[in-house]
């Protein structure tokens, strides 16, 4: 293991370079230098294992700060050979807000990006997880069995306002790390009857049913879960939802999926939906909670302002690839599912990646909470609301029965 620093306050690495010597990495395959020139007479020389890179570095000792220095330097890791290639790079800053719309091109060239803080060691947490997560991927076996991993799974769209929701469960999450080289995930945990119950939790680098499937399969490869669960908002369908009730979608499919046919004249758009159920014993679950009307108002009555009586609907919930401001569209979509209850733009693409996988294979199932109804009028005011509900009847479904659930 040979690691790369290039920071113009080399000081402030005391703290990791401890924290990095208590995991067993040598101080001298550490090396830490001030300037971009220094980072590239050391990558000419030396194969490292990890760069973590300062977004805004001096070209030269004496120089001021400047993303343009970093970025240069990644671009000629990343397109020139003139340089050995670290296997990975972490990108670290004070203020991700000082190098605006620069640091969405930093994110895409580097691992991830952690945001450094005197009053924290959170920043340590995240690059020790990284380093470790380098280490086990050399010391992992060539060949495993397939057996079951973690308990759940649970991913979402967003990171705000919907896994920012799931990180305030009450479920003992550690720092983030990486599965894969661009994959991040959080793992907590909570105990039911003296049973440790293992979770981690993540969001899609996109919206939409192609990103949240690839997501899911990563996770459902690498971490082999139980349960795989998606957690957010999306629009319910007026007579059948509340703002903030909290929809199971059975089934969920890809209401744009079919085939256009033209005659002489005209051009016509022909459905062909493939819907895919949620776990069985998940529905039963679910089902049982909709009576414990005391527990769903508990919930509710936490979050000022908003309607004080919480419902679960089960039923059908379309998933299609772009986001609805239009009521008119939800009826069409009704006529491919009378029943429909809900739409949104990722479940079908997770309930796909499970039913896909290899097995072992997780019990899927997707529980989210109406923000609007898909009209043209629509507000985000219940976001934050609606993933507040879809978190906490997630919370209630496996503090309550999740011991029945991973049986």
């Amino acid at each position: 293991m040979k690691i790369l620093i290039a920071d113009d306050q080399t000081r402030r690495y005391g703290r990791l370079v401890k924290a990095l010597e208590d995991i067993d990495v040598a101080r001298d395959k550490i090396d830490i230098v001030p300037c971009a020139n220094d980072a590239r007479d050391c990558l000419k020389n030396t194969n490292y294992d990890l760069l973590v890179l300062d977004i805004l570095l001096p070209l030269r000792p004496e120089s001021e700060p400047d993303i343009q220095s970093s970025l240069d330097l990644l671009f000629d890791l990343h397109e020139g050979d003139e340089y050995h290639k670290p296997v990975r790079i972490l990108g670290i800053t004070a203020d991700r807000n000082v190098v605006g719309v620069a640091s969405k091109n930093f994110e895409e060239r580097t691992w991830t990006i952690v945001e450094f803080s005197e009053s924290s060691d959170e920043w340590i947490n995240r690059a020790v997880e990284c380093v470790r997560y380098i280490l086990n991927e050399e010391k992992k076996p060539t060949t495993e069995q397939p057996s079951y991993g973690i308990d759940l799974a649970i991913i979402c769209a967003l990171e705000k306002p919907e896994l920012e929701e799931v990180l305030k469960l009450p479920w003992n999450w550690s720092s983030p790390r990486p599965i894969d080289d661009i994959t991040f995930v959080q793992d907590g945990y909570f105990e039911v009857e003296q049973r440790k119950i293992t979770v981690c939790a993540t969001f899609a680098p996109r919206m939409g049913m192609v990103s949240t499937a690839l997501q899911s399969a990563t996770l459902i490869s690498l971490l082999r879960p139980r349960l795989i669960a998606m957690c957010g908002i999306c629009a319910g369908v007026v007579g059948k939802a509340e703002y903030g009730d909290v929809l199971l979608a059975d089934p969920a499919w890809d209401f744009q999926s079919g085939k256009r046919i033209r005659d002489k004249e005209n051009s016509q758009f022909t459905i062909a939906p493939h819907q895919l159920p949620t776990s069985v014993k998940v529905r039963t679950h679910v089902q049982q909670l909709r009576g414990e009307c005391d527990a769903l108002k508990n919930i509710s009555s936490k979050y000022l302002n908003m309607p004080q009586t919480l419902n679960i609907v089960i039923g059908p919930v379309a998933s299609g690839s772009a986001v609805l401001a239009d009521g008119e569209i939800v009826n069409e979509i009704k006529t491919q599912h009378r029943e429909l209850i809900g739409v949104e733009m990722e479940i079908y693409g997770m309930y796909a990646a499970a039913y896909s996988a290899s097995k072992p294979q997780p019990q899927p199932f997707a529980l989210k909470a109406v923000c609007d109804f898909a009209d043209p009028d629509k507000k985000d005011n219940y976001q934050q609301y609606a993933a507040y509900t879809s978190a906490n009847v997630l919370r209630l479904l496996m503090e309550r029965f999740g011991l029945r659930l991973l049986d």
